[in-house]
């Protein structure tokens, strides 16, 4: 009966071990709630094409959210003539812990060879959850296709947004 137990325990051990190490998205859900729903947020609004220095068809507008102690939230959306890139990324604790990526796209109008700017379609958005930033410990969910913007939803690509989000932030 000791060996049946001692087996069973060692077994249990070994499965805990192999599948214990699944990072779960819940708990960064969880945050990414809270920052979205805390009222006590203040944002800061900046024209895109001053910050970049160069004009976009449809504007853009970044922005950034915190509270007297940090930085919780980065947005930034830029217009284009085939439709709208969007980023929005979340931090905690000085850390990103989420970055939805995503491109929406106008309609072809085939009869008068144009957009049909009446409606955005998103095409495609890159869900990031971002376990360990320092190690590239992440889970990409990604939905659609990328049509006609370029990024490849890598974390290293959104660390020159984020250093302008804590610069803009200090501002």
């Amino acid at each position: 009966m000791r060996k049946i137990l001692l087996l069973s325990v060692l077994i249990l051990g070994k499965c805990t071990c192999l599948f214990g190490q699944n990072n779960s998205i819940d708990p960064i859900q969880q945050l990414v709630s809270q920052i979205d729903n805390d009222p006590s947020l203040t944002v800061k609004e900046f024209d895109a094409t001053e910050i970049y220095g160069r004009a976009y068809d449809g504007g853009g507008v970044i922005k950034v959210f915190f509270n007297q102690q940090e930085l919780k939230k980065i947005e930034e959306e830029i217009g284009l003539s085939f439709g709208r890139v969007s980023k929005i990324i979340y931090i905690e604790k000085g850390m990103p812990i989420k970055i939805i990526d995503r491109e929406e796209n106008f309609s072809w109008n085939k009869e008068n060879t144009g957009w049909d700017y009446s409606k955005l379609n998103e095409v495609f958005q890159a869900d990031i959850y971002i376990f360990d930033w320092d190690k590239d410990d992440t889970r990409i969910m990604k939905k659609g296709q990328r049509r006609l913007s370029q990024n490849t939803s890598t974390v290293f690509e959104y660390e020159p947004l984020i250093a302008l989000g804590v610069h803009l932030w200090k501002k």
